[in-house]
């Protein structure tokens, strides 16, 4: 029986983001399926994590992206991030739409909301609490306010269809708390809480008192704690699969 060669570079993607964080090495080259080629940097322990991404092409390996992400960042979306350039990016762009106006990108968004600023170059674009701008050949955008929470810089070149499609992949992929606090309200008995999607982590969701006044009887919140820790192990019976955090 032949080895199972996996034609997308995802496996190699999350293999070797993995294999970098774990080994803590400054500087990882690999050779990923479909002949890719990925470098990983991060110069100190716990600082940003950069990639270079290159993609086969009749002349020899093009660079289809560089990337900055903070440190912040889970590992699973740095791999699904870099697994759209793969999927969304030319190794080779038309020069003529290398460096496509931000109206050409605009117009063929399909996700988020396109606006200009007054006095700044670029596009922006705001879609949940995810915002986005777009500059020449960079793609940046945070999550929450700028330098407090979790964000990336992708850079390219590409033409004007790759880098929408970029744009949409990237906050659709920071914007899944939505999602995850939509699942765990709905596994929730009524009680005196509420969930609401956690803005610096695209993975997370919170559970808080639904009244945010302190309770005359109970001054220390005893009463809310123990209602947290049954609510706590009935969603680790339901989803063993999510981690849950006092």
């Amino acid at each position: 029986m032949s080895a199972f060669e996996p034609v997308s570079p995802i496996y190699g993607l999350c293999d070797a983001v993995v294999a970098h964080r774990l080994h803590c090495a400054e500087c990882l080259r690999t050779d990923l399926p479909g002949g890719y080629r990925l470098t990983l940097r991060t110069r100190d322990l716990h600082g940003p994590l950069q990639a270079a991404l290159a993609a086969p092409s009749p002349t020899g390996p093009a660079r289809i992206c560089t990337a900055r992400f903070s440190a912040v960042t889970p590992l699973p979306a740095v791999s699904r991030i870099l697994d759209s350039v793969t999927r969304y990016a030319p190794a080779l762009p038309d020069a003529r739409d290398a460096h496509p106006s931000p109206e050409a990108v605009a117009r063929l968004l399909t996700t988020g909301a396109p606006f200009r600023q007054p006095g700044e170059p670029g596009l922006f674009v705001q879609f949940g609490h995810a915002q986005a701008w777009l500059e020449g050949r960079r793609l940046s955008v945070t999550l929450g306010a700028p330098g407090s929470g979790l964000s990336l810089t992708l850079g390219g070149p590409w033409d004007a269809p790759s880098t929408a499609r970029l744009t949409a992949a990237v906050l659709r992929e920071l914007t899944d708390a939505g999602e995850l606090a939509g699942q765990v309200g709905a596994l929730l008995p009524p009680g005196p809480w509420q969930v609401l999607s956690d803005r610096w982590h695209p993975d997370a969701a919170l559970v808080l008192p639904s009244a945010p006044r302190r309770d005359p009887e109970d001054p220390l919140g005893r009463r809310f704690s123990r209602a947290l820790r049954e609510l706590q192990r009935g969603l680790c019976t339901e989803r063993p699969d999510w981690t849950s955090r006092n």
